[in-house]
């Protein structure tokens, strides 16, 4: 008889899980249909604000201030133009500049050609040692030198 209660009790457990995970499975879904409904609502909102921003435009109406706006531009370039522009009797010409730089370079290095510094001349140098203190120097080095050959000699034997 306990066994058979025990079966009963699993079996209302199962299907209490059952009804649980289908409840829940329910909530999730109203939930999610919230969701949509309000992001609805919130994109009704905003076509509806573009609309009234856009209420008083219109394509046409763009265009002519695009094309006055394109020409106060253009007006503002061709005044700059003409406040910059070289006052009247300075026509020069690019070729006439560059001829004439050219010119002015060429005369630059014609001189710098035909300046010609004389060789520099270098004396011989005056020893700074005394020439007794050299000998002694190289009679130090043959001694060390015949040294070190008479050592070599008696360690070879």
């Amino acid at each position: 008889m306990a066994l058979k209660r025990k079966k009963q009790y699993e079996s209302q457990i199962e299907k209490i899980g059952g009804s649980r995970i289908t409840i829940e499975a329910q909530v999730m879904a109203i939930e999610s249909a919230n969701v949509n409904l309000e992001t609805i609502k919130a994109m009704e909102s905003g076509a509806e604000a573009m609309k009234a921003i856009h209420g008083s435009m219109d394509i046409n109406k763009v265009d002519d201030i695009m094309d006055s706006v394109r020409e106060n531009m253009d007006l503002a370039d061709e005044i700059s133009n003409a406040i910059s522009a070289p006052m009247i009797g300075v026509d020069l010409d690019d070729d006439e500049l560059t001829a004439e730089l050219e010119e002015l370079e060429q005369e630059v290095l014609d001189s710098q050609l035909l300046e010609v510094e004389p060789p520099p001349v270098i004396a011989p140098s005056v020893p700074t040692t005394d020439p007794s203190r050299v000998r002694l120097t190289n009679q130090m080095f043959e001694e060390e030198d015949d040294e070190l050959e008479a050592l070599k000699a008696t360690m070879a034997l």
